[in-house]
């Protein structure tokens, strides 16, 4: 029975890494998680998956190659996992999720596609921007019409382990925002410069959970 494999995990649980072998996929009952793949010296997320039923990590199923993603659970998560020989049952007694598991696929081969031309083609102060998103929305403080309040030398920390963007650069694209005023300082920090305001629509706008 699938109520017997339930499975859960805390935020920050890693769920399988990329590179690993793979014999097991999930179905999402309930919280988030992040699909993330390596690029230059960090991270890139390329999904979250947060809608009950939900799946992930079919493709080891599918070609028994390594895992070509990290899953990482961004809040308390619950989820069913499935093995190869319940996975083939499903498949060949229940039409709906067969057809399901096609459209799936064929979406996330199309979204794949667009990532890696993304990754290729975005400049370098983009990805930052994205990053700062990404950013704000798992460790800022959420304050008054939706922005979100983040410490700044943190934030970059993070940026900088996740893209492998440069110290250099992602100071380079924080004033370039802040210059703009597409972020603020934030009314406490003015002479500290410790933390900024990353306006609702800054975030909307490149939040990459929102793209595709």
């Amino acid at each position: 029975m699938l109520e017997d494999k339930v499975m859960q995990f805390d935020a920050g649980d890693r769920i399988f890494s990329e590179g690993e072998h793979g014999d097991i996929m999930y179905i999402l009952l309930q919280g988030a998680v992040d699909l993330t793949m390596k690029v230059d010296r960090g991270e890139t997320i390329l999904k979250t998956v947060s809608s009950p039923n939900e799946f992930f990590g079919e493709m080891a199923l599918l070609d028994d190659r390594p895992r070509s993603a990290s899953a990482v659970a961004t809040r308390r998560t619950r989820v069913i996992a499935v093995d190869g020989q319940t996975f083939e049952t499903m498949i060949l007694t229940n039409g709906k999720f067969a057809l399901k598991i096609i459209k799936v696929l064929a979406e996330r081969i199309r979204n794949s596609n667009n990532q890696v031309s993304e990754l290729i083609e975005t400049m370098p102060r983009e990805r930052i921007a994205r990053s700062m998103a990404d950013y704000a929305i798992h460790h800022g403080e959420r304050i008054h019409e939706g922005a979100i309040k983040v410490n700044i030398e943190a934030m970059k920390t993070w940026i900088n382990g996740h893209i492998g963007a440069s110290v250099e650069e992602i100071d380079a694209a924080i004033f370039r925002l802040l210059k703009l005023e597409s972020i603020l300082w934030a009314p406490t920090s003015a002479k500290t410069k410790e933390c900024a305001i990353l306006p609702q629509t800054f975030v909307q706008e490149n939040d990459r959970r929102s793209v595709g």
